[in-house]
């Protein structure tokens, strides 16, 4: 099977330009179909969750759908398990403020220079409290 390199960069508008610039997150080269299905969620039903209004309920089934589809693709036990939130380092800021409430004197956080700065910097955050110590590797 030959890979069709043109169909896949075709799937992504961003990439159809002269110079593309790999510098951001994944989430910035959005494929063509779920940037229509934005579109056409902002467009059509983008409103407040759990209302009354034709839209919000139509906002609810979206998001519902969307939840059985991630939690089916990832074998979560529920959809309950999936979170939706504005951007991968938004979610871990707040991932890691919760995890870090239990976080007591003598844990230690080790990231590395690997890790995405967003990992970085909000378990560095998380590690303030009293006898708390984290560990950058310097790989």
């Amino acid at each position: 099977m030959t890979l069709d390199v043109s169909a896949i960069r075709n799937q992504f508008p961003s990439l159809n330009r002269p110079g593309v610039f790999f510098d951001n997150p994944g989430g910035t080269q959005i494929a063509r179909q779920s940037l229509e299905r934005v579109n056409k969620y902002l467009l059509e039903c983008n409103a407040n969750h759990e209302g009354a209004f034709a839209t919000s309920i139509a906002s609810d089934a979206i998001l519902d759908e969307a939840h059985r589809a991630m939690a089916d693709f990832y074998n979560a036990a529920s959809p309950k398990e999936i979170i939706f939130g504005n951007n991968m380092t938004t979610l871990t800021f707040q991932f890691s403020r919760s995890i870090s409430r239990d976080w007591q004197a003598g844990d230690e956080i080790v990231v590395t220079r690997l890790d995405h700065d967003a990992n970085v910097t909000t378990l560095g955050i998380g590690c303030t409290g009293p006898g708390m110590q984290g560990y950058l590797g310097g790989f």
